[in-house]
């Protein structure tokens, strides 16, 4: 597979664990991280550290800025075998996002898109599957999304979309359509509820701890202190993605990506708790009865 990952790249700064907020005051807190975040960031990354590039390839159709964070991130990603030539590279501000995360595991986001207001994309060619990483997060895409998957139907590209949250409630205005041009639809429980169907298309539902459904399939989940869940849903994709190109069906590849968002959840961060391909296998085995 060679994969075209649509979708935000974003500088994530990470503390906690915080149980509330008191203005006026300064708060010790346990850990804080900074680094690669966003939905296609996060999606593109874990397809490639899960694949190592081996007869796969993965590419990043985002922007970042002309700043230290946007220069780190593509450094990042190229870490992981990502192909970086189709990022935007404008002058400005990386989207970034500062959270703090709670001591279950809940998180409070406050984002700023920075160059993503600004960014406009156009599909390239050479690949065989586009993902769009969440259709809401930037302003192109959210209203070009149907288009760029028409056009990668033409292509004869394999596409899906994860749906992501839509802070300005115009969930089925962008994503109905959509539903007509896409392969696989993957959502998390809150969201699913947002676009009800019916769905021309198979759907993933990702509920945390408890796995996920595969077309109303159960695939159980792993039991695993949760941390942070920032970036949870996305590692699951990413991995989902991986598995299938790696050949393992549908139900095989999502019980991967289970395995990725409970690896994920145990550290602070989005990618932090990721392992390789065959040391996930190893980790998931375990649960296996």
């Amino acid at each position: 597979m060679r994969l075209l990952v649509l979708g935000s790249l974003v500088w994530d700064t990470l503390a906690g664990p915080v149980e509330g907020l008191e203005w006026e005051t300064t708060r010790w807190v346990g850990s804080m991280t900074a680094g690669l975040g966003g939905n296609g960031g996060t999606t593109a990354y874990t397809f490639g550290k899960l694949t190592g590039g081996a007869a796969h390839g993965v590419a990043l159709l985002s922007a970042r800025g002309d700043d230290a964070a946007g220069h780190w991130l593509e450094q990042r990603l190229g870490e992981a075998g990502v192909d970086c030539s189709y990022l935007e590279r404008l002058a400005g501000a990386t989207a970034a996002t500062v959270g703090v995360f709670h001591p279950d595991g809940r998180r409070q986001l406050f984002h700023h898109p920075g160059v993503n207001q600004e960014a406009s994309f156009a599909l390239p060619g050479g690949f065989d599957h586009l993902h769009v990483a969440n259709p809401f997060a930037m302003p192109y895409v959210r209203r070009h999304a149907a288009e760029l998957l028409r056009e990668a139907r033409a292509r004869g590209m394999n596409t899906s979309m994860d749906l992501g949250w839509d802070r300005l409630g115009e969930w089925g205005a962008v994503v109905d359509p959509c539903l007509p041009l896409i392969d696989l639809l993957l959502a998390n429980a809150e969201e699913a509820v947002r676009v009800p169907g019916p769905y021309p298309c198979p759907v993933i539902v990702k509920r945390g701890g408890e796995g996920c459904t595969v077309d109303g399939r159960s695939v159980a989940g792993f039991a695993v202190e949760t941390r942070d869940s920032t970036g949870a849903g996305d590692c699951f994709c990413g991995a989902f993605l991986a598995g299938r190109a790696r050949g393992l069906s549908v139900v095989e590849a999502a019980r991967m990506g289970n395995a990725a968002g409970a690896l994920s959840v145990r550290r602070a961060g989005a990618t932090a708790g990721l392992l390789d391909w065959v040391a996930m296998a190893g980790w998931a085995d375990q649960f296996r009865k």
